[in-house]
């Protein structure tokens, strides 16, 4: 009985001792970790109908930015409630983005156009940019660098 005991008493130590070792490693995991700590949201404003989806894409080259979303880094779709809505990207690495939204009215996943090619759903870009030519807007004038923490980028919808 007494051997029983200490058997049992052994065995709860070495589960807290190992519980309490797990525990420390994670922390330091995500102490090793500075990615851990980098949040990058995209606060979209200018809704003026709180209806559809909305399609966040992160771009780290001009190669289908803004409009082939499928084609991005990093993308996201957020349920539209209110004239503001928030695209988080957590996790995410140091370095050039370009962001690209676009209100998806009909839920079919892609932002329409009409016959020329002008979006006929609301769209916008990092740094408020509006292109002077026509066409979508260039990478270039809508690049940013993220160099990692919290960090909010507006982006104002245009309705075409």
């Amino acid at each position: 009985m007494v051997w029983n005991k200490w058997a049992t008493t052994a065995f709860v130590a070495a589960a807290l001792i190992g519980s309490s070792i797990a525990a420390s490693h994670s922390e330091a995991q995500v102490d090793n970790d500075p990615a851990a700590k980098n949040t990058l949201t995209l606060e979209v404003t200018g809704i003026q109908q709180a209806e559809g989806r909305m399609a966040c894409a992160l771009f780290w080259q001009n190669k289908g930015f803004p409009r082939k979303h499928r084609r991005a880094l990093r993308r996201t779709w957020v349920d539209v409630e209110g004239d503001t809505v928030r695209c988080v990207f957590k996790r995410t690495g140091l370095g050039e983005y370009a962001a690209s939204v676009f209100l998806d009215l009909n839920e079919n996943g892609k932002l329409d156009t009409n016959a020329i090619g002008t979006p006929s759903e609301p769209w916008g870009v990092s740094q408020v940019t509006r292109s002077k030519r026509s066409g979508p807007s260039l990478y270039k004038d809508a690049k940013f660098e993220y160099r990692g923490g919290k960090v909010t980028i507006p982006v104002e919808l245009v309705y075409e």
